[in-house]
């Protein structure tokens, strides 16, 4: 075998590894993921698992990371406005919307999760969490200059980006968990949020033109 055969071969089993480890998680939860799981899912033996993880928890890091490293692509792709902050805080949430329900049983087994070791990459709510949080930075910034703008109506940008965002969290969890809602119905909800959102933070004058 080439070696470039090689390196595929070895990604493929990579992939096959934390492909095995998110069907458990999604059925569940990641306190059901263990080593023995995914080896019987995959009929390979511990030993090939350990040859590519360090244990279980390296490869629960993986997936986190890979799953917040999308929704964070998705957030960071979307340009800064300088004239209308809230364009742009609305097409953030409308790429967080579309990356989070595009892995909805990931997304579900980790932003629901309890331990402290998850906690540390999804927590939103304790202060000062916009210099820990990327995705919390990108929010804190754009309603910081709204407000001095004064596009915004005055507020603590970091508190008024942690109610935005839990809102946004309820929503989203509602949608992957009420499966059956048709897309049009979808569209709607997700547009009265963004309308509520908007108004919500908007100054007064704007928020009459709004």
């Amino acid at each position: 075998m080439g070696k470039k055969r090689q390196l595929e071969k070895q990604e493929e089993i990579r992939n096959t590894i934390l492909e095995a480890a998110r069907n458990i998680i999604a059925q569940e939860g990641i306190q059901g993921l263990s080593i023995r799981k995914i080896t019987n899912a995959m009929d390979y033996s511990p030993a090939i698992v350990y040859h590519y993880f360090k244990d279980k928890n390296e490869i629960i890091d993986t997936i986190v990371n890979e799953g917040f490293e999308q929704i964070l692509t998705a957030v960071n792709s979307v340009e800064r406005n300088e004239s209308e902050p809230e364009k742009q805080i609305r097409e953030i949430f409308e790429n967080y919307f579309r990356a989070a329900l595009t892995i909805p049983e990931e997304y579900k087994a980790v932003m629901l999760n309890e331990d402290p070791a998850v906690l540390k990459r999804t927590g939103l709510l304790e202060q000062g969490i916009a210099g820990k949080s990327p995705t919390m930075k990108v929010l804190c910034d754009n309603l910081k200059r709204g407000m001095e703008s004064g596009a915004y109506a005055p507020g603590d940008p970091e508190l008024t980006a942690q109610i935005i965002w839990t809102s946004t969290f309820g929503l989203i969890i509602k949608l992957m968990i009420e499966k059956d809602i048709p897309q049009p119905q979808i569209e709607r909800l997700i547009e009265q949020h963004f309308h509520l959102i908007l108004r919500g933070i908007m100054s007064g004058k704007e928020a009459e033109g709004s």
